[in-house]
């Protein structure tokens, strides 16, 4: 979890980032470890376009994200496939 401060009309407003995020190209990686009472456990979401889909994974599984990031999207939604025995009930399905 972040914080951080933004200016608004009355002046400065402090806020709290609660994911940690990883950026790819097109997409990112999204660790949430304080909404757990949501989710059932931290979560860690594959987020294709502008929120456009969310495949998410209960764990925290920034490390491996990591180390695919670079190799694209693809790369990271077949590791999102292997550990399908660990899928978030709010995960979106996977595409056809």
């Amino acid at each position: 979890m972040k914080a951080a401060v933004i200016n608004t009309s009355i002046g400065v407003v402090p806020i709290v980032i609660p994911n940690d995020v990883m950026d790819g190209n097109g997409f990112y990686v999204s660790y949430n470890s304080v909404d757990s009472q949501i989710y059932g456990s931290e979560t860690t979401a594959l987020v294709f376009g502008q929120m456009q889909r969310f495949y998410i994974l209960n764990g925290d599984h920034r490390a491996e994200y990591s180390l695919l990031i670079d190799q694209g999207f693809n790369a990271c939604l077949n590791y999102f496939v292997e550990n399908l025995d660990v899928i978030n009930k709010y995960s979106e399905a996977l595409p056809t």
